[in-house]
This record gives structure tokens, C-alpha cells and sequence, in this order.
């Protein structure tokens, strides 16, 4: 499906720069100065920092989302004047020439790339439920949207650093939370300068998704990160509880990175009878010691804990990644988002 214009700003540029400029008054109105006056109730005054975790997120979230569109709607009008002189080669056929000759770049891929992406993509859903015949076009498509989105993020991305875009509007900063220790033993190194915590939902396939980004972190980081695995199985998918179950207690014996991966992989088969002997097979696991563990109460409550912790941190999806007690800001999925997180700059 093609975009409109206003889909693809609403949708695109809703990224966050790394370079906002504005007026020091913008900043005594930030509602998140953690000591902020939010309200008064029988002439006692309340401060951000006393509600709980998760209102406070909720807050945030909803100031942060008016930054991001006060900005994505700076950046639209930044690259309409900019693309002005050249609209006249806009056609059916390329809707998108203006920008291109303004950027002086291809959005359409070349046919390696198609051919490359339909073998990557070849399981999904979307793409199995088209036409053989139409597949290649929906592939050209899609990668033609993700060029342009990406050339037009770092246009604007440039303009902004540079002072040509200037957003008067203060970008929030998410507040810092105490989160408590789980129980479940930490990937990593325990004594790193960075604690990222993850709250996870084995039967969800995001969750899956974002597996192979942890594997890529930790492996480039590893020697930076602390990786806490937390339980945060989701109402709707009936067979997570007792993943999360079988992952911790394969923790218990020392093999949590390899449960985490294992249970992804087999995320498809998790309600058939037998998975988990599989799986303790597979992890060369003690069966006794699995089978009471995953049965036993104290393992649930474990679990329980974790998902109270979560709620406790305004955590209502899966995954949900918190680095330092702060809530990862961009997309966790990308490790572009990562690398710009533990490559730059010292975390506050």
C-alpha cells in the first residue's frame, strides 16, 4: 500500500533528532523537571516525582508525542519548501521526483535488492497471502518507502543540526526509575555501567523479533551491559506463562541465553505436548529438577513478581526495554538506535 504524504510525515517523521534547539524559556515549561508543580488538591501541592512510575510515564508519553508531532510537522514543511521548484516532475509513475532531484538520489531499488528482500521475506504472512505475480511490486514498494523515509529522516536530521529547522518546543526527557532486582540471574557482565532490562512475552512474536537485536547488542556490548530478562507474559497469549516458566528454570541451571533462544525458535510449536521435554533435551537440561521447577508455586511467583514490576513501570506491551531505569527511547528493534545509545555519550 502507497502512503499519502500526510501518512508518511505523520508516520516517518514522528523520529526524534538528536539536536533540538530552543528558547531557554521552553524549558521552565517542560512538565518533566522532576520537581515540576503538577497540581494542587486542598491547597497541597503534588510534584511529578511523587506519582507512581506508571502515570508518570503516562505523562510523559503524551508530551513527548506532542514534541514529535510539532517536530514531524517542522520537518514536512521543511522539505515541501525545499522540493517547491522541482514539483512540476512529479508523475503516476514517480510520485517522489521532486524529491529526488532535490536530494539527488534513487529511491527505487535495484532488481538485487527486490530479489534479495523477497527471499528474506518469504515467510511472512502479508507477502505469502499476495499473487506470485505481485509479490516483486509489493517488494519494490516497500523498499522504495524505506529509502525515501530514510533519506528525508536524515535531510531533516541535517537541517536540524545545522539550525535550518528550529523546534521551539522542549523535547521531554523520560523519567529515571528504580527498578527492582528480578530474581533471575543477568545476562552479561553484572558489574557493567549500563543495567538494561528487558520485559519480555515469549508467544509474542515482536518479542521474537527483537531477540536477534539483543544477540547483536550483547555480543558488540557485552562487556558494557548487564541484560535482565524479565517475565511479562500478556493475557491474550495462553501458552506464555508457561514459556516464561521454562526459561526461568532453565536459567537455574545456568542456561538462560540459550532457553531465551531456544523458545523463540520454537515459538510456533509452544502449545504441543512435549515442548519442553524438547527443550530440556535439546538444553541438556536436568529433567527432574525442570519438570519441579516449572510446577512449582515459587516459580510462579517469580513470574507474578516480575509482571507487578512491570505494571508498576507503566509496562502494558511486550517488548519493553528500560536502560539505566530510564525507558529506551526510538526503536528498540534497530541497532542503529542501540549503537547511537552506547556508542555516544555516557548515559545521565
Amino acid at each position: 500500500m502507497r502512503l499519502s504524504k500526510t501518512s508518511f510525515f505523520a508516520s516517518v517523521f514522528l523520529i526524534s533528532a538528536n539536536v533540538h534547539i530552543r528558547p531557554a524559556w521552553a524549558v521552565e515549561q517542560d512538565v518533566f523537571q522532576q520537581k515540576s508543580q503538577i497540581f494542587q488538591i486542598d491547597g497541597k501541592s503534588y510534584l511529578l516525582n511523587e506519582l507512581s512510575p506508571s502515570d508518570q510515564n503516562r505523562l510523559y508519553e503524551l508530551d513527548l508525542n506532542r514534541f514529535r508531532s510539532v517536530e514531524g510537522l517542522a520537518r514536512q514543511r521543511y522539505v515541501e519548501l525545499k522540493t517547491a521548484p522541482h514539483t512540476k516532475l512529479n508523475s503516476q509513475a514517480n510520485p517522489y521526483a521532486a524529491e529526488e532531484k532535490w536530494l539527488n538520489q534513487k529511491f527505487a531499488p535495484t532488481t538485487a535488492e527486490v530479489e534479495k528482500a523477497l527471499e528474506q521475506y518469504k515467510d511472512e504472512k502479508q507477502l505469502q497471502q499476495l499473487p506470485v505475480a505481485e509479490r516483486g511490486q509489493a517488494v519494490e514498494r516497500f523498499l522504495t518507502s524505506q529509502k525515501r523515509a530514510k533519506a528525508l529522516t536524515e535531510a531533516t536530521d541535517r537541517a536540524i543540526e545545522k539550525g535550518d529547522i528550529v523546534v521551539s518546543l522542549r523535547r521531554p526527557d523520560a523519567p529515571t526509575f528504580e527498578i527492582s532486582k528480578g530474581v533471575q540471574a543477568a545476562i552479561g557482565e553484572s558489574k557493567s555501567p549500563v543495567r538494561v532490562v528487558e520485559f519480555t512475552d515469549f508467544q509474542c512474536p515482536y518479542c521474537k523479533k527483537f531477540s536477534a537485536i539483543t544477540g547483536q547488542v550483547l555480543k558488540k556490548y557485552g562487556s558494557k551491559i548487564s541484560w535482565e530478562v524479565r517475565h511479562f507474559p500478556l493475557s491474550f497469549h495462553k501458552e506464555a506463562r508457561a514459556a516464561a516458566a521454562a526459561v526461568f528454570c532453565a536459567s537455574r541451571q545456568g542456561k538462560l541465553s540459550e532457553a531465551k533462544a531456544w523458545v523463540f525458535d520454537a515459538q510456533s510449536r509452544l502449545a504441543e505436548e512435549k515442548i519442553y521435554s524438547d527443550m530440556g533435551k535439546s538444553l541438556k537440561l536436568n529433567a527432574k529438577e525442570f519438570d519441579v521447577c516449572r510446577s512449582d508455586e515459587s516459580t510462579a511467583r517469580v513470574i507474578e513478581a516480575d509482571i507487578r514490576e512491570g505494571e508498576r513501570l507503566g509496562v502494558s506491551g511486550t517488548p519493553t526495554v528500560f536502560v539505566n531505569g530510564r525507558r529506551f527511547q526510538g526503536d528498540p528493534h534497530s541497532m542503529d538506535a542501540w549503537d547511537a545509545l552506547l556508542a555516544g555519550p555516557a548515559l545521565r
